[in-house]
């Protein structure tokens, strides 16, 4: 018999509690353990895990499910897996044990039974290994014993953080078994494990596509699927001994400022922590701009990163431009000022017309969610259209001619609110008779379903471009941004409200912005990276 050894921690730096996370209407653990239970050699099953103040979230929620079929071992040291590991094993009282990573959802029964059949036959073995790369991930069978060596030989702190790690580098101290793969467990197309968002977003849209040809969510059926969308073939498979890149993204929210520079500085953070091997922190500026307390904040972001993004609006950065003067390794956006050691980026119509300062721009160096490709690939419209859908922005900030329309067109429209409109707004809209949607997380969707679409010239004006659809944008009050408003419409990417529709359609490629992104910061060397 063989126990089975799910590790998985809470604590994931690229996307926290992952495994709670679903493809389709299961979580990952869901997924992994319903394949496990399929294996009759399987006596037991355990999540192996950190400490329990940290991770018992995952055993109140599987608890709920599978009663006490599942065992859970905590172990306090949350970094040290292969000490974990060996713990464990103290426990278990079969010859084998097979541990199985929780974030490879896609785990192939078929290959676990080989596995347990070849060892079955060569007991006297350690592991059992392949030659060749193969496109199970997280899967080792091991016997029990074996562990402690694995434990008593990890002294360097990339073993002790990577279980097995040691095995790859020192295979001489172990009994090997081989394993001979067969044709299609060679055929490494795709990265199905999950470590970020887009890893997800990729699942689930292989998950949907096999569901419309109602088929089984499994790897030998993901395989046979032609023309497929790799949405995470950009994610970076971290190695552990590659160093870190520390990026400083310094942003603001408010409902008078809205959640445009806000929105962007997560699409960024998203970017960032998927492309590369970095860490990301977002700053929000939130008080005085005046106090020591301040500028002594600025002095630690600007010694602690390896590059700083500032993404604020004008009036927040001519506050603050005196006291970053002195930064290095900068890109500022969406703002220009003279200052010749800084990088500026406009992520949006742009044409450069000072040649001294380092100022990149256009509509390729758009800065937009990466889950608008995710949902272009699975949407399916099974929901009642929308006539007429007004975004207002993150916060409630309308003019004479937003109004004007929104009294004109009351019965046919829907206003999407955003989180930053005070609860007194929303009352008052509500008692004027206005259709109001709060749903604010699930608002590609609306813009998907909606027929028109009409908005304020923002970042949700290139939303809705990416989402294939043109907005109708109000222009009568915003001299600040007329002149780019008019270039979009000429270009074809939006109307204008009470204009000459135009009937071109040009598209938004979000790939190609952040490759162009990045192209910049390693040509610019604002970041030295491989």
């Amino acid at each position: 018999m063989i126990t089975a050894i799910i590790n998985a921690r809470t604590n994931s730096e690229r996307l926290p509690l992952k495994h709670l996370y679903k493809i389709g209407t299961k979580t990952l653990f869901e997924h992994i353990i319903d394949k496990l239970k399929k294996i009759k050699k399987i006596k037991r099953i355990y999540i192996a895990t950190g400490s329990k103040v940290n991770n018992y979230q995952y055993e109140a929620f599987l608890k709920k499910k599978y009663k006490n079929e599942i065992k859970f071992f905590y172990f306090n040291e949350e970094n040290n897996v292969t000490k974990r590991i060996y713990k464990l094993t103290k426990r278990i009282d079969t010859k084998f044990s097979l541990m199985i990573s929780g974030d490879c959802p896609l785990i192939d029964i078929n290959f676990i039974q080989r596995l347990i059949k070849k060892i079955d036959n060569k007991k006297n073995y350690d592991f059992i290994y392949s030659k060749k790369k193969l496109i199970h991930e997280g899967i080792k069978l091991f016997k029990t014993s074996a562990w402690k060596k694995v434990f008593k030989m990890s002294k360097k702190k990339i073993y002790l953080e990577h279980p097995g790690f040691v095995i790859k580098d020192m295979p001489e101290h172990f009994k090997m078994l081989e394993y001979k793969a067969l044709r299609y467990e060679v055929n490494k197309k795709y990265r199905i494990s999950v470590d970020t968002l887009s890893d997800l977003n990729f699942l689930n849209y292989l998950y949907y596509n096999l569901k419309k040809k109602r088929k089984n969510f499994n790897l030998q059926n993901i395989l046979k699927l032609k023309n497929v969308k790799k949405l995470n073939k950009y994610v970076l498979q971290r190695k552990p001994e590659d160093k870190k890149i520390k990026i400083a993204i310094i942003t603001a929210k408010n409902p008078v400022i809205g959640l445009g520079h806000y929105k962007r500085s997560l699409s960024l953070k998203r970017e960032f922590t998927e492309r590369l091997n970095s860490s990301v922190k977002i700053y929000e500026i939130k008080f005085d701009t005046n106090t020591k307390s301040f500028s002594r904040s600025l002095f630690k972001i600007n010694e602690e990163n390896n590059l700083k993004i500032f993404d604020l609006p004008q009036e927040f950065i001519k506050k603050i431009k005196k006291k970053i003067n002195i930064f290095s390794n900068v890109l500022i956006i969406d703002q220009i000022f003279n200052n010749k050691k800084f990088t500026y980026l406009i992520p949006n119509y742009y044409k450069k017309n000072n040649q001294d300062l380092k100022i990149y721009g256009g509509l390729n160096f758009l800065i937009l969610d990466r889950e608008i490709n995710f949902i272009n690939s699975i949407f399916k419209n099974t929901y009642k259209s929308i006539d007429k859908l007004l975004i207002i922005g993150g916060s409630y900030s309308v003019d004479d001619e937003i109004l004007d329309f929104m009294e004109e067109n009351k019965e046919k429209l829907k206003i999407l609110i955003g989180p930053l409109v005070s609860k007194k707004i929303i009352k008052k809209l509500n008692n004027q008779g206005y259709n109001l949607i709060l749903d604010s997380k699930n608002i590609y969707k609306y813009i998907k379903i909606s027929k028109q679409i009409f908005c304020k010239f923002g970042v949700s004006v290139f939303e809705v471009i990416a989402l294939k659809k043109k907005p109708v944008v109000f222009y009568k009050n915003n001299q600040k941004d007329k002149k780019t408003i008019f270039q979009l419409k000429n270009k074809g990417y939006i109307n204008i409200f009470k204009k000459r529709i135009n009937k071109k359609y040009p598209k938004i490629d979000i790939n190609y912005c952040y490759n162009n992104l990045f192209a910049l910061l390693k040509n610019t060397k604002l970041l030295n990276y491989h």
